[in-house]
């Protein structure tokens, strides 16, 4: 049978391909516990603080049932491990992520994330595609665009809000005169001047007013 595999912060050295900070497909023989799956990736056991299945920590004695996706973490700050709760909204197209059904217009999650956590982890956890968000906010800046994506690594704090819009979403009319940002995403325009971000002209000149 098969399950999913996530293995978060340090723990993706282990991955069986390499380094891998995404999740991944394993083929497990039934009455495979928790316990077996960090031997056979060779992690020391004190490396694992905390086991997920189906986002439920659960003892390492539990048995997989196929497609149950797992998750490791290790040990953080003083070995104690500590959570944050994301207020995750997600809009249009992108609610199925939140296991609404087409058409009911957006999801609203409060998703449980390790402290430390960063925007990709978040995307793992709700198995979306960054390729598959359009425009995101977090705690109203701007963090992602399309084609335009510096926050992957961006630290989540406890009661973040978050927003996904999905692809074809218009740009919010409030930010037409120019968006807060992120710092990831303000360094990014910085870099890229033509994103399809527009801000206010600073003076007629620059605006090509005569």
């Amino acid at each position: 049978m098969v399950i999913q595999v996530k293995l978060f912060a340090t723990l993706g050295i282990y991955a069986p391909h390499g380094v891998s900070a995404k999740p991944f497909a394993l083929e497990v023989e039934p009455g495979t516990t928790g316990q077996d799956l960090i031997s056979r990736l060779k992690i020391p056991d004190e490396e694992v603080k905390i086991f997920f299945v189906n986002g439920r920590i659960m003892e390492l004695s539990y048995c997989f049932q196929e497609g149950d996706e797992a998750g490791l973490f290790p040990p953080i700050g003083g070995g104690m491990v500590e959570f944050i709760q994301v207020d995750t909204w997600l809009y249009g197209e992108l609610a199925r992520f939140g296991g609404e059904s087409k058409g009911t217009g957006f999801a609203n999650l409060a998703v449980r994330l390790p402290a430390g956590a960063v925007m990709q982890d978040l995307l793992d956890m709700l198995h979306m595609d960054t390729k598959e968000r359009g425009i995101t906010f977090i705690n109203g800046n701007l963090a992602a665009m399309p084609g335009l994506q510096p926050d992957l690594q961006h630290e989540l704090h406890d009661n973040d809000r978050v927003a996904f819009f999905h692809l074809r979403a218009m740009w919010p009319f409030q930010y037409r005169h120019g968006a807060a940002m992120v710092p990831e995403m303000r360094e990014a325009i910085q870099e890229e001047r033509d994103q399809g971000l527009h801000h206010s002209y600073k003076d007629e000149e620059d605006a090509g007013i005569d």
